[in-house]
């Protein structure tokens, strides 16, 4: 049990506004305490000594919370201007010494801000706001809240500086607030941090706590938390316009004049700015269009018979098109001839489910570099002017796997896992084969960091290991790896590049083939470079290959289908006696065909293919007979 425990009085240190000033005043110094009268003398009780100690009568926790505030402004060398702060602000207290930096204090106006109760709070560390139901993970990719805002605080607080950021929190029942947070540490005698203190604000219930901004890019804030909202000011006493930065707004304002270099980048001549009723909506128009161009996704739309209607700037860089070639065409003249059918099929069907977001994965050409494997994420969208139907699509490049079998430095054995990292070591994917090597499902395991499992010793080279499969190098690490019994296990991690040829080119993930060692292996030297042979070598992932002339949904049922067929022979081999029994179960249960043409399910006969009998749908089946019949 956490030994810091909130203050009984907490109602009653709230309700009574703290000065520091008449803090100041009641520590007196040595001079001042000599002009001063001489205490009376102290009433003699038979019950209570006269010198005993009568310290945490007031505090059952022992916790100084003055002290702490008092540090916290008397800081020396401040580096972020924090302005009035009193009990009645939201703030926390975190241990730097313990563990995760625990929370040892919260102030009551933080539990109205979060909606968390002080016991749900005290012992965890902050994070927990980072999700709506308040799970997350140290070290794992934020799934509802800005990843680079997070890099950056805890990069911060490893560095022990005074920091300030907005990020998106959520309160208990996941309801979001943009929350602005101010993080000083607290040193100690030694110098070295003892205590980390938070102080929140939020920016939609609280618009007008931006006092001021500071020459170095942070915020004076005012911290009181007011149950009641801000009243309404009169028109024409828009004081804080001007102070509070473009930064926090949604759409640039043409009346403050931080946001001019904003307003610059905007078509002047698209904007009436002679008429104040409709300026906002232009320049709101104008704003959009300036995202548009500068995105890096490809942001287009399609019509429903798959003809481009809109195309962003960045055809120029992804497809090497400009956007006036697309725009008019069809998507098939750039599509894959393999793929361009069932990606027409999910924009077909997509009109059943507008709410559903449609998902398009296929190999598009470019202009003048090939082909390459690009993502697609969308919705339908409908003109209410036009009553037309259209598909708003973002897409960017999806890097797929490439590993060569001279890459391999070790055998493939029974137990091993391999799995997909970030370049900063996060489990992207992991096989089910993890299970028989660490005990933890793959599930468990996904959207965590490598480092939560492994021991100190074993950090820098693990980080040595990530650093050279940067370079398009393949690194060997022996270590000890934690399993779901609590112990740690000798392991053989050979790191590869994704999607990078050996030494070519620099790869977006990384691949981690991680194998268990017994206590015969000999022991094997850290962070070894591999040397890959120059006889020709064979791509371990040819079905992800842009020269593929089949479609990848038709080659994943094939491997689904050759897989089902090994299973069954070594089950066959590992148990001869229930063989017969595993007949008629299988007998029963009828293989799903899919075509291979396009990749239909639930045709009502099926047809002779290019490659066997009973491999197409009954209209792909017809049309290729008749082609056969046209040769002849």
């Amino acid at each position: 049990m956490n030994n810091y425990q909130q203050l009984t009085s907490n109602e009653l240190l709230d309700s009574k506004q703290f000065s520091f000033t008449e803090f100041e005043d009641s520590l007196l110094l040595p001079q001042q305490q000599q002009q001063q009268p001489p205490p009376p003398p102290p009433i003699q009780s038979s019950n209570v000594p006269v010198n005993a100690a009568l310290t945490g009568v007031y505090s059952n926790t022992g916790f100084d919370m003055i002290q702490i505030l008092s540090r916290l402004i008397h800081r020396p060398n401040p580096q972020i201007q924090l302005g009035p702060i009193d009990l009645s602000c939201s703030f926390v207290v975190s241990d730097a010494n313990q563990y995760d930096c625990p929370v040892i204090y919260c102030s009551p106006a933080f539990e109205r801000l979060t909606g968390y109760t002080n016991n749900e709070i005290v012992g965890k560390n902050c994070r927990f706001l980072q999700s709506p139901d308040g799970q997350v993970t140290g070290g794992s990719r934020r799934q509802h809240t800005d990843n680079q805002a997070v890099y950056h605080m805890k990069a911060q607080l490893n560095q022990g500086k005074e920091h300030q950021a907005s990020i998106i929190n959520y309160r208990k029942g996941g309801q979001p607030f943009v929350n602005l947070v101010t993080v000083v540490p607290i040193l100690g005698d030694s110098g070295r941090v003892d205590y980390f203190v938070g102080l929140q604000v939020d920016l939609v219930e609280q618009p007008n706590s931006i006092l001021d901004k500071m020459k170095d890019g942070t915020y004076l804030i005012n911290y009181h938390h007011s149950v009641n909202p801000p009243p309404i000011s009169p028109p024409g006493s828009n004081l804080l316009l001007g102070s509070v930065d473009e930064y926090f707004r949604e759409v640039p304002s043409i009346k403050a004049n931080q946001n001019a270099d904003i307003i610059n980048l905007l078509d002047a001549t698209q904007i009436d700015f002679e008429n104040m009723s409709t300026n906002e909506q232009q320049i709101q128009k104008e704003w959009n269009k300036v995202l548009l161009d500068q995105c890096s996704d490809f942001i287009h739309v399609i019509s429903l018979k798959g003809v481009f209607l809109y195309a962003s700037n960045s055809s120029q860089s992804m497809l090497e098109y400009d956007p006036d070639e697309l725009v008019g065409n069809s998507l098939s003249s750039i599509c894959h001839p393999s793929d361009i059918i069932p990606v027409m099929r999910e924009i077909k069907e997509a009109t059943s489910n507008p709410d559903k977001v449609v998902n398009l994965l296929f190999r598009i050409r470019r202009k003048l570099s090939g082909y390459f494997w690009i993502d697609c994420r969308g919705k339908l969208h409908m003109d209410q002017n036009k009553g037309r139907k259209c598909l708003v699509l973002s897409g960017r490049e999806r890097p797929v796997y490439k590993l060569s079998s001279d890459q391999l430095t070790t055998r493939v054995s029974s137990e091993e896992y391999w799995g997909k990292l970030s370049l900063a070591g996060l489990y992207l994917h992991v096989t089910p084969t993890c299970k028989d090597v660490v005990g933890f499902s793959c599930d468990s395991l996904e959207h965590e960091s490598i480092y939560q499992y492994i021991e100190n010793n074993a950090v820098t080279d693990i980080t040595k290991a990530l650093e050279l499969v940067k370079e398009g190098e393949i690194s060997r690490v022996q270590h000890t790896i934690l399993n779901s019994k609590g112990t740690y296990v000798q392991v053989l991690s050979t790191f590869y590049p994704g999607d990078a040829l050996f030494r070519v080119g620099q790869p977006s993930f990384v691949l981690i083939q991680v194998q268990l060692l017994n206590s015969t292996t000999t022991c094997l030297p850290t962070n070894v470079a591999w040397t890959c042979s120059n006889h020709e070598s064979v791509n371990l992932f040819p079905e992800l290959e842009t020269v593929r002339t089949t479609n990848w949904q038709y080659e994943l049922y094939q491997l689904q289908q050759s897989n089902k067929r090994l299973r069954e022979q070594l089950e066959k081999y590992s148990n001869p006696n229930k063989k017969q029994r595993r007949k008629k179960k299988t007998k029963s249960i009828e293989n799903p065909k899919m075509c291979a043409k396009c990749q239909r399910k639930d045709s009502p006969e099926w047809r002779k293919g290019p490659n066997g009998p009973k491999e197409l749908c009954n209209a792909c089946g017809l049309r290729y007979a008749k082609s056969l019949n046209s040769k002849k």
